[in-house]
């Protein structure tokens, strides 16, 4: 089993540490354990974990489906794992727009939440998809080389322009916000205005560059 930091949102305090004991045993570090989103999201702030276990029913105002979302805005790459008892449409719809990795169903088996986790870390240290990204108008960007062509054709970039379109290829087709473009980005002074002035800029100059602005979402590149 690969190490990770876990962070574990439940807000029942004997399955959590019970779920705890699990993963402790299979070499897998649990950072803390938080029973509501404030909690949670202070943690996961301070503590970037590589993976969350999170309960949808917690305690507070926020759901964990909620949570989740909040979290996204900061970060596209932790892994989130629901549990829950419920499973009708609504949660996970919720789940999918968080962009969870895996819904699991209470009661659930120890090794089912193993194996899941297991197979997710393993995903996210082999990254699936293709070192060169097709994009809308002939353009192509080379995930490895961070570089972007168009008719074969090399367009040179500066280097906010490069790291923000490595953001968006890597997300090609969903959306990302303001705020997981500045987390995400070598510098972290970032504001929303400076990176709305750097696409401002791109697309004045490469004005085919699929790039759009989805209202209260972010921005979107195909």
């Amino acid at each position: 089993m690969p190490t990770a930091n876990i962070l574990i949102v439940e807000d029942d305090l004997i399955s959590a540490h019970y779920l705890k004991k699990i993963l402790s045993e299979n070499s897998l570090n649990v950072i803390a354990i938080a029973d509501n989103a404030t909690e949670a999201l202070k943690i996961f702030k301070q503590s970037k974990p590589d993976l969350i276990l999170m309960d949808i029913m917690i305690n507070g105002n926020v759901s964990g489906c909620e949570l989740a979302l909040d979290i996204r805005r900061f970060d596209l790459d932790v892994i989130i794992i629901f549990l829950s008892a419920y499973s009708d449409e609504k949660m996970l719809e919720y789940a999918l727009s968080a962009s969870a990795y895996s819904y699991l169903l209470k009661p659930y088996r120890d090794n089912d939440i193993l194996s899941t986790i297991k197979m997710a870390l393993h995903l996210r240290r082999e990254p699936s998809f293709q070192n060169i990204i097709s994009l809308k108008n002939g353009y192509e960007y080379n995930i490895q080389e961070k570089k972007l062509s168009q008719n074969s054709f090399e367009i040179p970039l500066s280097e906010k322009f490069s790291q923000l379109l490595d953001i968006l290829v890597r997300n090609r087709g969903n959306s990302v916000s303001s705020e997981q473009i500045a987390s995400k980005l070598s510098q972290k002074d970032y504001s929303i205005n400076n990176i709305r002035s750097i696409i401002h800029r791109l697309k004045a100059k490469y004005p085919d560059l699929e790039i759009h602005n989805i209202s209260k979402k972010g921005y979107v590149i195909y």
